[in-house]
């Protein structure tokens, strides 16, 4: 089993805080065009990468998975890919974390900050289908040595508390 049984109250916490991850993804890809028509590619490089990690903790929330860090949120799209059959999770991410690099060293340039964009929308679309559709089974017996590893570590507690709900960013100073 790749998602951790729970309660319906949990699992009403679970929808309510993964609906608002993304929303904020949604608003992080819009804020991030904005600001690619104004020419500023560093901010719309990481506002890019923030709305597609929000829309992977979407996802990882639904599941009950740990979702802390850039690491996991990386493990989550590998658990993804292999459960869907479909590398285009994980390599699409990889586009997409290039933008998060141009953060740092402002190299990429306009048109392909363009293009990585249109690679992250198509992957939080891609989330969003697999968010709303029932997991695929993924039995244990099935599973290889790095599946399980990647498993034990998302379905691992947060070594501190994840944000609740309430303590999510603030969706005001995100544009509609």
């Amino acid at each position: 089993m790749t998602t951790p049984p729970t309660d319906p109250e949990i699992e009403q916490q679970r929808r309510a805080k993964s609906d608002r991850y993304l929303l904020l993804s949604q608003r992080l890809l819009k804020h991030a065009q904005q600001q690619l028509e104004r020419g500023d590619t560093v901010q719309a490089s990481e506002k890019t990468y923030g709305a597609v990690s929000h829309a992977v903790k979407s996802y990882g929330e639904l599941r009950g998975w740990n979702h802390s860090n850039h690491h996991r949120v990386g493990l989550i799209l590998d658990q993804l890919s292999d459960e869907e059959s479909d590398i285009t999770l994980t390599t699409d991410f990889g586009i997409v974390e290039s933008l998060h690099n141009n953060f740092f060293e402002y190299v990429m340039p306009t048109n392909r900050v363009r293009g990585s964009i249109n690679v992250a929308m198509r992957l939080i679309d891609r989330l969003e289908s697999l968010r709303n559709s029932e997991p695929r089974p993924l039995l244990s017996s099935a599973m290889n040595r790095e599946q399980r590893r990647r498993l034990t570590l998302l379905m691992q507690p947060p070594a501190q508390n994840q944000a609740t709900v309430e303590e999510l960013p603030s969706l005001e100073d995100l544009p509609e």
